[in-house]
């Protein structure tokens, strides 16, 4: 009976979600079915983040647009569609908007571009890192006492600790540099420290690593280390 139970869970699971296993593509799945002519990749972020690097031949509808379902409208519905986004959960909602539409032949990438990117999976259109390896080390090789924080534009964490940071430049401005790193705009220099998620806070004392914290801290935490550090 408990098997019996299970299974009827997962099931309800899929129904639920409207997507089938086959439908879900790991990354190496989802680039076998490029050699097939009539796809179209189809990537629902942002243009901001469409332009940070995406898929090659992949285009751009935003999910998030107003006018997104009058977007997908003008797609053909005969086509197959590779969709992907970030991490995978806005891909499942345009995968349901299409469906509602009449569109049959459609595949999402687990755990989006994210996923891929971890995989080193090839990608185009992506900027330039706008701080070099070279000026970091500069920056974590001065005397004064630094704290690097690795965030993302669209981490909620990162979004709720950006008062705090503000409070604590102006408290610590003459004993302590702050210094913000947009890991969506230095994808090359972030990668190696951002593995743990975001944020990423890691302070340098003597040109060395003090200590490393990732995710949500509270203000009264971070201002204990900050004073250990500058003590």
């Amino acid at each position: 009976m408990k098997y019996i139970f299970l299974t009827l869970v997962s099931l309800l699971g899929i129904f639920l979600s409207g997507q089938t296993n086959d439908q879900l593509l790991n990354p190496k799945e989802f680039a076998e079915k490029f050699n097939d002519p009539n796809i179209v990749i189809l990537d629902v972020r942002t243009p901001k983040e469409f332009v940070t690097g995406h898929i090659e031949n992949a285009i751009d509808v935003d999910y998030r647009n107003e006018d997104f379902k009058e977007q997908i409208k003008k797609l053909d519905p005969d086509k197959t569609y590779l969709v992907y986004c970030r991490t995978g959960i806005r891909s499942a909602s345009a995968i349901d908007s299409l469906k509602s539409l009449g569109f049959k032949n459609l595949y999402d990438l687990k755990g989006g571009i994210t996923a891929w990117n971890q995989l080193s999976m090839p990608t185009t259109g992506g900027q330039p890192d706008k701080i070099s390896s070279e000026e970091y080390n500069k920056i974590i090789s001065s005397d004064a006492i630094v704290l690097i924080d690795f965030y993302a534009p669209w981490c909620g964490p990162c979004l709720k600790m950006e008062p705090m940071f503000k409070r604590l430049s102006e408290q610590y401005k003459d004993r302590l540099t702050i210094v913000k790193i947009n890991a969506d705009e230095n994808k090359v220099l972030a990668k190696p420290y951002i593995e743990r998620g975001f944020p990423l806070l890691i302070a340098y004392k003597d040109k060395s690593i003090q200590w490393e914290r990732a995710g949500l801290l509270d203000e009264a935490e971070l201002i204990n280390l900050i004073n250990e550090l500058i003590h």
